[in-house]
């Protein structure tokens, strides 16, 4: 069975280099283009992991995160940041925010697809 990963992402060629990259990975894409869709998505699709752009419209990603990490069901799902911000501040944000790990944009592909195994294989592990 495929792992489906969501992608939190407003702008249209990353969401595109994002959604290729991934089902030439072998994964399911599910597409949120702002936080608000973001979190209502991962409740109702309860996706293996999530890959959370942090400047959205609506609803950022640190406070979708903030959101899907503080609900029950969805708490537990790995997010993954995949950002332009990569300063030292900005970075511990993105941790305090709850993501799990990030990556900075462009991202290299073998990289990703590196980090998104490591945490699906951690997901399979964890008892749900």
């Amino acid at each position: 069975m495929k792992k489906r990963i969501l992608i939190a992402e407003d702008d249209p060629l990353n969401m595109q280099l994002s959604r290729e990259v991934l089902r030439v990975g072998g994964y399911e894409v599910l597409e949120a283009v702002d936080g608000v869709a973001a979190v209502e998505m991962a409740l109702s699709e309860q996706p293996d992991l999530i890959l959370m752009d942090m400047m959205m419209p609506k609803m950022n990603g640190f406070m979708a995160t903030r959101k899907i990490r503080a609900n029950e069901q969805t708490a537990n799902i790995p997010i993954i940041s995949l950002t332009a911000s990569a300063m030292k501040g900005d970075l511990d944000e993105i941790l305090a925010a709850g993501c799990n790990a990030y990556m900075s944009k462009p991202f290299k592909i073998p990289e990703l697809l590196q980090l998104l195994a490591k945490y699906l294989i951690e997901t399979e592990e964890k008892p749900k």
